[in-house]
C-alpha cells in the first residue's frame, strides 16, 4: 500500500514538473492527454463541405476529431474572416482580394464546394462565429494567413473575449515570432514549426510551448520518442502523398504512417473520417495506445 501511495505522488511530481516547463495552456494540455493519437481536419471536413465553412467545421466535430484547423484574414474594415487565400477566386463567386473587400460585401458571396467548385448556400464565416461553434467542443488551430500582423493582437483579444484561450493552438510559420506574440497573452498556446532539429532544439529552449510541427525530413526517431515521453506533442500532416495513396488503399496506409513516425501524437489530414477508422483499428491491435 506504502509502496503504490508513494508511485503515484512519484508520477503526480513528474507530470506537475512537465506541466511546469512549457508556459502554456494546462487545460488544453489535459485535453490531448487522454488520447494517444488526435486527428486535426485540415480546413475542416472541406472534402465534404466548402472549405473553412461553418458546416465543414461541424463535420469534423461530428466525425469525433479532437482538431480543427482555420485560416483567417481579415477583411477591408477588419473584420477576421476564415479564409484561405488571399484572393476570393478559387473558394467563392467574387473576386479580387480579401482585405480589399468590406465584410458587407463578402457576406453577399457565396462559398463553392468542394465538388468541382459548385456554388453552395454557404457564405464566409467570421473566425468569431467559428469560435463560437468549436467552444467546449473542438480544438482549434488558427492558421494565420493575414500579411497585416497588427491583425495578430485583433485575434488574440477575440480568443480572449469568446473565452477560447484553453482551446486554441497560434500556428506560426517561424519560431523566432514566439516572443514577442507570445506576449500578447501567455495563456493562448503558440504552434510553431520546426524545420531542422537545431530549429526543435531552439524552440524547446524557449519553454513557451510543447506543441510543435515537423515534418518528414525528421529522422532522429529515438530522440523525437524520448521527447514525446517527457511530454512533447508532435504535429505532422498526412496531406497530400498519405492521403490520396490511404484513399485508395485504405486505413493501412495510415497505420504504416504511424508506425513510421511513432512520436507523432497529432495528425492533419483532409480524411479526418477514415483516419477515425485507423485509429480505431491501431487501437484495436495494440491495446496500450503506444
Amino acid at each position: 500500500m506504502k509502496k503504490s501511495f508513494y508511485c503515484i505522488i512519484l508520477v503526480g511530481i513528474v507530470r506537475m514538473s512537465l506541466t511546469m516547463l512549457y508556459a502554456q495552456s494546462v487545460n488544453l494540455l489535459k485535453n490531448l492527454d487522454q488520447k494517444s493519437i488526435h486527428i486535426a481536419a485540415h480546413r475542416g471536413a472541406h472534402l465534404t463541405y466548402p472549405e473553412n465553412s461553418i458546416a465543414a467545421i461541424e463535420e469534423a466535430i461530428r466525425l469525433g476529431t479532437s482538431v480543427v484547423e482555420l485560416d483567417v484574414r481579415a477583411t477591408k474594415d477588419g473584420v477576421l474572416v476564415l479564409m484561405h487565400d488571399n484572393t476570393l477566386n478559387r473558394t467563392t463567386n467574387g473576386s479580387g482580394e480579401v482585405s480589399k473587400h468590406t465584410y458587407a460585401e463578402i457576406q453577399k458571396m457565396r462559398l463553392r464546394g468542394p465538388a468541382e467548385g459548385e456554388m453552395s448556400n454557404l457564405s464566409v464565416p467570421t473566425l468569431q462565429e467559428a469560435l463560437r461553434v468549436c467552444k467546449g467542443k473542438i480544438i482549434v488551430d488558427l492558421d494565420f494567413k493575414e500579411e497585416r500582423k497588427g491583425f495578430v493582437a485583433k485575434t488574440y483579444d477575440l480568443i480572449a473575449q469568446e473565452g477560447m484561450e484553453d482551446q486554441v493552438l497560434f500556428f506560426l510559420y517561424d519560431y523566432k515570432d514566439m516572443p514577442g506574440i507570445y506576449k500578447l497573452n501567455t495563456k493562448i498556446t503558440l504552434f510553431p514549426r520546426a524545420r531542422s532539429m537545431k530549429e526543435l532544439n531552439a524552440i524547446l529552449q524557449m519553454k513557451m510551448t510543447s506543441i510543435i510541427h515537423l515534418d518528414e525530413s525528421f529522422t532522429d526517431t529515438e530522440r523525437l520518442n524520448s521527447l514525446r515521453q517527457q511530454g512533447v506533442y508532435f504535429w505532422m500532416n498526412s496531406l497530400e502523398d498519405d492521403d490520396e495513396k490511404a484513399s485508395l488503399e485504405g486505413v493501412k496506409v495510415y497505420r504504416s504512417f504511424l508506425e513510421k513516425y511513432p512520436y507523432v501524437r497529432i495528425v492533419q489530414t483532409d480524411y479526418p473520417g477514415l483516419w477515425t477508422d485507423a485509429i480505431i483499428v491501431h487501437s484495436e491491435t495494440d491495446p496500450t495506445g503506444e
